[in-house]
């Protein structure tokens, strides 16, 4: 092979750059036995199914190289195990391969000794429970109680440093919130999507004996790859997330919106006047707005924003300045700071999750699991979950 054929080859594979030496390796052998004496071999021969593979690959047949790869290791090679599953995280991600490798394990086809800790680990193939990381409380007391939890390693080694970023910010480390020690969950148990693209979703019916617990009234789950969102008590972060991006989702948590153009289906349902938010507003809710957060028109400073612009209205964010609300890498100004503080002090206007998982508990007819999560709900304080509950 030439070099000017080795230059395009690894220029082709610069992303796999060390997974594809192996390939380039094999490729370059001299094929002594025809293609279909080699694929009979590998049925049954590990180092045959090694050298297709090595040829696939070279070839940027990656699904075939994966196929013959898998074949290896289920012949008891290591080596190409180790292939497989970095191929497949490649190609697929790391949950289709944490699903893959649980079934391989399952049903005897891989040995339990192949696989080592640190790989389960960042598969998230792990025992569910305490992750070692211990939780933080304020100085202040607990006005709000997160429960943080991840399903792989990057999500946990992401966390010890994003908690310790929190408490070293100046802004962030005086609002009353405690996170509670972070608990691990496998990845296949959650499911976590990893379209970067979309919204990261879970199956987040395996956290009902965890929610059920009842200690905190939100969770952070730090899973998946995608955009991230809060919804139903539930803060949804990448498990590669910024402390900027937490920011940004967390000010969700007490009732700020986008300070963009929202969907239609969020801006119908946010976008109303009987709604008040405390970053932005309509025209009309201006005099009720300074009244329920007790400010004067002179700390206000209307500025239009195109957050209900789907539904037809016209919003104003209350600042000039574009900020962490308009786009999560711009900084929380002192304003949004101070009500935030507000707002902290009356938690019980936040929904706890504990009521969302109520609904679920309800689309199951589970009315015992039901009533315990609405009760949680209402010793928090919240009024829609004390109101399910009135005779």
């Amino acid at each position: 092979m030439t070099s000017l054929r080795l230059s395009m080859l690894l220029s082709k594979k610069s992303r796999f750059t060390g997974f594809f030496a192996f390939a380039l390796l094999t490729a370059c052998q001299p094929l002594r036995d025809s293609q279909s004496e080699l694929m009979a071999q590998a049925e049954t021969e590990p180092a045959a199914a090694m050298r297709l593979a090595g040829q696939r690959l070279a070839s940027g047949e990656y699904d075939a190289a994966l196929h013959w790869f898998r074949h290896a290791a289920g012949l008891g090679d290591t080596t190409a195990l180790r292939h497989a599953l970095q191929l497949q995280q490649r190609q697929q991600g790391r949950l289709a391969t944490a699903q893959w490798l649980q079934q391989q394990l399952a049903q005897g086809v891989i040995a339990p000794q192949a696989v080592s800790a640190s790989e389960r680990q960042a598969l998230g193939l792990w025992q569910a429970g305490a992750a070692g990381i211990a939780g933080f409380r304020h100085r202040q007391g607990c006005q709000l109680t997160i429960q943080p939890v991840v399903t792989q390693l990057a999500g946990k080694d992401n966390w010890q440093q994003l908690l310790q970023q929190w408490q070293q910010d100046s802004q962030l480390s005086q609002l009353a919130v405690c996170f509670l020690p972070l608990q691990q969950v496998p990845s296949t148990e959650l499911a976590c999507t990893e379209q970067s693209s979309r919204l990261i979703s879970c199956h987040y019916q395996p956290l009902a004996p965890l929610v059920a617990d009842g200690r905190f009234s939100q969770l952070l789950l730090l899973a998946g790859r995608g955009k991230a969102s809060y919804n139903n008590g539930i803060l949804q972060l990448p498990d590669n997330a910024s402390l900027a991006l937490l920011r940004h989702e967390f000010m969700h948590v007490l009732g700020f919106i986008d300070e963009y153009r929202l969907p239609l289906a969020s801006a119908q349902q946010l976008c109303q006047p009987q709604r008040l938010h405390p970053n932005i507003l309509l025209a009309e809710q201006t005099e009720a707005y300074l009244q329920h957060w007790q400010l004067a028109a002179a700390d206000i400073s209307l500025t239009p924003v195109e957050s209900c612009a789907a539904a037809g209205q016209q919003a104003y964010r209350v600042l000039a300045e574009p900020n962490v609300m308009r786009s999560f890498e711009l900084g929380l100004p002192e304003l949004y700071l101070q009500l935030a503080k507000h707002i902290l002090s009356q938690p019980e206007q936040l929904m706890p999750v504990q009521y969302y998982f109520a609904y679920l508990a309800r689309q199951q007819q589970n009315w015992a699991q039901w009533q315990h999560f609405m009760q949680q709900a209402s010793d928090w304080g919240y009024a829609d979950a004390q109101q399910a509950l009135a005779p």
